[in-house]
């Protein structure tokens, strides 16, 4: 340890045990932690107040989203085991934060066998990078089937909670196998509008143009929830068949449904979609200026993936 860090034991003094405020520097020394100091930190952290923990878990989330030098996985991976529901959500977010493979596991085991609905469903969410990333070929194909097959044994539990289950469909749907496909039909074609919206939010995720039509009848419907979801998966599919109905929402009466139409033409580019979005620099509403440039900041990176860099 250097000189110029506080010894373990002052850091579980001053943030496990008091009042005080804590400090982002206090923290930060949480950071890596070795074996045996997180053996040590692991005790004092079972028997501190679950306000506090609450306050930390919270803290380190924040920081280790801000900072990509600072690495608390260890300490999210122990809180999964967390007597509190929201603290284990929290260690959930902050394993999400991780391009390691090896996080995925016990995010499926917690997906599996975690007594809270709510936390379940959390682990099910996360899930969702760790799905694009083996459907990307970024983690062992062993993995990439793991995590299919915790998603889908939820689907196929009709016992399961919605709530649920439109998260495991949102979060295995960048597979582009079936019976995904077929479940995201089934979800759309459900009364109930949850279901419904997160079967649109899939079939960008799916990226496939068999959606499309599906997309651009969405991007015309009365519930502004719908219209919001089918902009926001046609900007992930970016094909430019579907320009003429994001143009169109760029007056929707909702500002959720125009934010998401600008930001799907700044993904799918074209001249068209350029010049709308030229347009709209101009704008008296700070919101849909602010929108529209970084649509088109969008826009030029993806033409020139260099000219961020130059």
């Amino acid at each position: 340890m250097s000189e110029s860090q506080p010894p373990l034991s002052a850091i579980i003094a001053k943030t496990l045990y008091s009042n005080d405020e804590i400090s982002h520097s206090d923290l930060a020394r949480l950071s890596n932690l070795n074996d045996d100091d997180l053996s040590q930190y692991k005790r004092a952290w079972n028997s501190a107040h679950l306000e506090r923990r609450a306050l930390i878990i919270s803290k380190l989330r924040s920081m280790g989203e801000d900072d990509a030098r600072l690495d608390f996985t260890r300490i999210f991976k122990f809180c999964l085991d967390d007597i509190d529901a929201g603290i284990r959500i929290k260690a959930l977010e902050g394993l999400e934060l991780e391009d390691k493979y090896n996080f995925a596991l016990p995010v499926i085991k917690t997906l599996k066998m975690d007594e809270s609905p709510e936390v379940r469903e959390a682990a099910a969410r996360v899930m969702g990078k760790f799905a694009l990333m083996a459907e990307l070929g970024e983690l062992p194909a062993a993995v990439g089937d793991d995590i299919f097959d915790a998603l889908l044994g939820v689907l196929e539990n009709p016992s399961e909670p919605d709530s649920l289950r439109r998260r495991a469909l949102e979060s295995i749907s960048p597979f582009r196998q079936e019976p995904v496909a077929s479940y995201i039909e089934d979800f759309y074609f459900s009364e109930n509008p949850a279901l419904k919206a997160s079967a649109i939010f899939a079939m960008g995720r799916n990226c496939d143009t068999r959606w499309l039509d599906y997309l651009n009848k969405e991007l015309q419907d009365s519930n502004a929830r719908f219209r919001c979801e089918a902009a926001r998966a046609c900007g992930d599919i970016e094909e430019e068949d579907t320009v003429p109905g994001l143009l169109n929402l760029l007056n929707d009466v909702d500002h959720d449904v125009q934010e998401a139409a600008i930001a799907a033409l700044g993904k799918i580019g074209g001249q068209k979609a350029r010049d709308a979005l030229s347009k709209l620099k101009t704008s008296p509403e700070n919101r849909i200026k602010e929108a529209a440039m970084s649509a088109l900041t969008e826009l030029e990176i993806c033409q020139d993936p260099l000219s961020s860099s130059s």
